[in-house]
């Protein structure tokens, strides 16, 4: 089994929500979350029509933004290409705020690390064991 192991330099700012197929709503969301994820969805889930359609331009500039945030990954290169993503996911397949928060909720990915980091705290097997687990028997 191969595991897809994906650059977290190149995750987007906040997550995109797109419908799976615009014209069937029914059948869910998927998230954009990297610039591979972005460069991908760029030819499904319905925004690959945009590239002839009256959204061309829009298709465009999200095609450039997410090809530059993937050769030099730097903030703001990974900050144009969510902005140009997120403006061409709203004309050609937008998803209603309720369901937009529902699917990725902001700053979920810092919420969930703040609640992480914590309990990680520093591992070190070859000292002692913690002082809540030293008098605990299993």
């Amino acid at each position: 089994m191969t595991e897809i192991v994906t650059d977290p330099t190149q995750s987007l700012p906040a997550p995109v929500v797109v419908w799976l197929d615009p014209s069937r709503p029914d059948f869910g969301t998927t998230i954009i979350a990297t610039v591979p994820d972005g460069l991908a969805a760029l030819n499904r889930h319905g925004i690959d029509d945009a590239r002839n359609g009256p959204h061309a331009q829009l298709w465009q500039d999200a095609a450039a933004a997410l090809s530059s945030a993937k050769l030099e990954p730097s903030p703001c290169n990974l900050r144009l290409a969510f902005d140009a993503m997120l403006r061409l996911v709203k004309r050609v397949a937008p998803v209603p705020t309720r369901i937009r928060v529902l699917s990725a909720p902001r700053n979920l990915r810092e919420r969930v690390q703040g609640l992480l980091a914590p309990s990680y705290g520093r591992l070190d097997f070859a000292g002692r064991p913690p002082a809540a687990a030293a008098g605990r028997v299993d």
